[in-house]
């Protein structure tokens, strides 16, 4: 019974152990949105990446792909996600102390020299992880984040099924080749995406060179130069608008490249797969100048007046002292991109329940380009018409903040508040005898 048991706990704890599997109607389902690329679609550039993608790292809206959701070895792009956990579940003061274990890479695979029981920052381990592409700092990262390399090994796997990821299975935190160990550019662009809105990621990501000088707690120097041409300004690769990215290269997978990218407001995140080597960069620049050249954004809040229900309130210049009027309303901050041969008219929309508010779909001959979340305000008073919040620097003591309300609304509500008055006053006038006095003295003589 005792062996059966142990049996028993050891079956439960592997399969607690194995990657997440995502549905196959989830891959469908972004197969199908990709197929769905209108026909009067900007003309695409002829890149050479046997996988890539384009997307609005704002919006998610995908704007190229190309095999985008076959599994293709990730090599290094895989720091991505440890980059991801470490930044969510560590602080940068955190000291990493590489074990045995981490240090243990394969000869030749890249690294920053680092030996059992020194220590480093965990700031300058992202640093190492991310511009020289470290292995053994990838290892030391899984193991001060989970304690031991296969626990975080499972913390990738269940990270990148919550971001939506539809074809990924890691097996390892540094990216080192593994037949079981896949991604793809679409889940790749989702990590990206999620990064892209973290600053010290982005950041560190970015900077082309850096050294460590030896100090009290790592007594010696180590230079790391990033390996993605893109932000170092000196390559012929070199490209402004790049904020940052992450190489990934072995045999078996070829030159990979996610890249997160902004020009006039515009943030695109692009991911090719698979290249040969220097290609990897030419069919990132062509995807960049495509979406730069061929869309532009647009703000919902504005030109959506039917969802954005202050708008009511906020057009006319009289003015009333009561609390700040609150209906549901976008975000103002919320774009979406447009193919420069179609304008927010052409659009239609679809409207989906969701917890505190509605998601607003916006669509393009069946294509849907973005989501604005349509939302009430946090702290909500319920009312028969209206809803009402206090302002976040209201205190009881001063004075009731102004708000707008419409002309014509509050015109015809005083309109009618003062026919009702009058009418009321002549019923009053009419019922009353015009000479009480002298009512009762004719009743007297009578």
């Amino acid at each position: 019974m005792i062996i059966l048991f142990l049996i028993f706990i050891l079956c439960g704890f592997s399969i607690l152990s194995q990657p997440r599997t995502v549905c196959a109607d989830d891959i469908d389902n972004v197969n199908a949105i990709i197929s769905s690329i209108p026909e009067d679609w900007p003309e695409a550039p002829a890149v050479t990446a046997p996988a890539a993608i384009l997307m609005d790292a704002e919006s998610g809206e995908i704007l190229f792909a190309k095999n985008a959701t076959k599994a293709m070895y990730p090599a290094s792009t895989t720091k991505l996600m440890t980059a991801l956990l470490t930044l969510e579940n560590a602080s940068l003061t955190d000291i990493v102390t590489f074990s045995q274990k981490a240090v243990l890479i394969p000869s030749g695979s890249s690294h920053i020299g680092m030996r059992r029981g020194e220590q480093m920052e965990l700031r300058e381990c992202l640093l190492g992880l991310l511009l020289p592409s470290a292995n053994e700092v990838a290892n030391a990262l899984a193991e001060h984040v989970s304690g031991a390399i296969q626990a975080f090994v499972s913390l990738m796997n269940e990270r990148a099924f919550q971001l939506g990821a539809v074809n990924t299975q890691f097996t390892n935190a540094n990216g080192l080749h593994d037949d079981d160990h896949y991604t793809c550019c679409y889940d790749l662009a989702l990590i990206m995406k999620t990064l892209s809105k973290n600053n010290i990621f982005t950041e560190l990501s970015g900077t082309p060179s850096y050294v460590h000088h030896a100090d009290e707690l790592l007594n010696k120097d180590i230079p790391m130069m990033n390996t993605n041409m893109m932000v170092r300004p000196a390559n012929e690769y070199y490209n402004e608008n790049v904020i940052c990215g992450k190489t990934g290269h072995t045999a078996e997978s070829g030159y990979n490249l996610v890249t997160f990218a902004e020009k006039e407001g515009v943030q695109l995140i692009v991911v090719v797969m698979g290249c040969e080597e220097g290609q990897q960069y030419v069919s990132t620049q062509s995807l960049l100048d495509y979406g730069f050249n061929y869309f532009h954004p647009v703000l919902p809040a504005e030109l959506d007046s039917a969802l954005n229900m202050e708008n009511a309130f906020t057009s006319s210049p009289l003015r009333i002292p009561v609390k700040t009027a609150s209906l549901l309303s976008i975000d103002a901050t919320d774009t979406i991109l447009l193919p420069d041969n179609v304008n927010f008219s052409m659009l239609t929309k679809s409207v989906e329940d969701i917890e505190g508010g509605k998601l607003i779909t916006y669509i393009y001959q069946d294509y849907p380009l973005g989501t604005v979340t349509l939302k009430s305000s946090a702290s909500v008073v319920q009312d028969p018409v209206f809803k009402y919040k206090e302002p976040e620097d209201y205190t009881p003591e001063e004075t009731l903040p102004l708000i707008t309300l419409d002309g014509w609304l509050l015109a015809a509500l005083g309109g009618m508040l003062l026919f009702f008055l009058l009418f009321t006053w002549i019923l009053v006038l009419r019922k009353r005898p015009k000479n009480p006095y002298k009512k009762m003295k004719m009743g007297q003589l009578s």
